[in-house]
């Protein structure tokens, strides 16, 4: 399973990369099978935030380290280099461009984009 990572590069850009999750199995449950899982630490926050259809952030970086998962709808981020990714339901982004030039969100298509905010 992948996510993307969107940071800060030295000189103030950004960049995203394409990651996967070190999943390792684990005893998770009792008196279940186990199953892969990796533990990322702790979370300070968890919201849920719907932005609304044609909704454009412009060019801005995190205000804290933060996973967003989309729940519903689909937004793009966009990064210095012109990489774009699209978020979509699933779809898990870390977030760790807190200075810089940041990255650039806008929600596409018709629908609301909803996701959970999960601040690290």
């Amino acid at each position: 399973m992948n996510y993307f990572k969107i940071f800060s590069l030295s000189n103030g850009e950004s960049e995203v990369e394409e990651l996967k999750f070190n999943l390792s199995t684990e005893d998770f449950i009792k008196g279940t099978p186990s199953f892969p899982m990796e533990d990322l630490g702790n979370a300070n926050t968890l919201k849920v935030a719907c932005v609304p259809s044609g909704w454009d952030g412009g060019w801005h970086s995190t205000p804290v380290l933060q996973w967003v998962v989309t729940l519903s709808g689909a937004a793009e981020m966009q990064v210095s280099s012109g990489s774009l990714i699209r978020l979509a339901r699933g779809i898990p982004v870390l977030l760790t461009d807190t200075s810089g030039k940041g990255h650039h969100t806008s929600v596409v298509g018709d629908d609301d984009w909803c996701s959970m905010l999960i601040s690290i």
